[in-house]
């Protein structure tokens, strides 16, 4: 019998604590790897989504180079995390104060400057948010208009928290920052899967940028938990979903922010281990559905 499952990835978004999801996909690729020694995120993952400032890795994990390998690694860009996060998301201008230039927009023009959305080869789905209008928007690979837009446009337009980092201007619409219509895209990017896979089974793997705990959610997050619950439920209902959530509970960290100079990055990743180490039923339970993935 042949295993038809298709596997859906969905990021959170959440800024410099973007590094919580990298760290784990990091730990994903190398177990992925003693499967597969060719077996990278763009071959095992059939549909991304992500929000906000997940959008940039997201995406960047999506490139292939003209031997179909891939571009960046998820280590490649946590070592950029770590190294420059902060830098990166600061709103300082200090990158070309003449003209304004924000060290997010200088990262991005500089490692996507060439490239379009008609380089990602996956299905994809980024939220944005249509100030203007007050409404959710998306960028997807459907979109035959924006297919030669370029890619740090739509990572910018995703990301650009108000207050923080000015909008894109597209057209008539000005985009900022997708976590001010969802936190959490899995729901969005399952029923996305489901317009091209309407009757395969769904590995769908949601990866959290980590959470305050339950007493001390902010309204984000309770809409986030909210999602999960639903998909949770779907997923016993529902045979053909298997349904996968990793997010950490920040017990230390509930106040992190990529302006907060109190607690430095080592921090994240360590609570990222630690909640890697303590759920590694969930994580074998992936990797067995992998292996199987592989072997057919």
């Amino acid at each position: 019998m042949v295993c038809k499952y298709r596997v859906v990835l969905s990021v959170d978004g959440g800024g410099i604590r973007g590094i919580i999801p990298l760290r784990i996909l990091e730990f994903l690729q190398d177990a992925f790897r003693q499967i597969d020694s060719e077996l990278d995120i763009p071959s095992w993952v059939d549909v991304f989504s992500s929000t906000s400032a997940s959008t940039i890795f997201t995406g960047a994990l999506m490139l292939r180079d003209p031997k179909g390998r891939s571009v960046h690694t998820p280590h490649d860009i946590l070592s950029l995390y770590v190294k420059r996060g902060k830098q990166i998301f600061s709103k300082n201008t200090g990158v070309d104060a003449h003209n304004s230039v924000y060290p997010l927009s200088f990262v991005l023009q500089h490692f996507f400057g060439d490239i379009t959305m008609e380089d990602l080869k996956n299905h994809f789905l980024f939220m944005s948010y249509n100030s203007t209008s007050e409404s959710s928007f998306s960028f997807s690979d459907t979109m035959d208009r924006y297919r030669n837009l370029p890619l740090s446009k739509v990572m910018t337009a995703c990301s650009a928290y108000p207050g923080v980092f000015p909008p894109l201007k597209l057209g008539s619409m000005e985009l900022v920052d997708g976590m001010l219509t969802t936190q959490n895209p899995a729901q969005l990017a399952y029923d996305y899967a489901r317009l091209f896979y309407p009757t395969d089974p769904i590995v769908l793997i949601s990866i959290g940028t980590g959470s305050n705990p339950e007493s001390s959610m902010d309204v984000f997050e309770i809409e986030s938990n909210q999602t999960h619950e639903n998909l949770k439920e779907l997923s016993q209902r529902d045979r053909n979903l298997v349904y996968f959530r990793f997010q950490p509970v920040l017990h230390s960290l509930a106040s992190y922010s990529f302006e907060d100079e109190n607690h430095s990055i080592v921090d994240l990743l360590d609570e990222t281990n630690e909640f890697i180490e303590h759920n590694q039923t969930d994580f074998d339970r992936l990797l067995n559905l992998m292996a199987i993935r592989a072997n057919t």
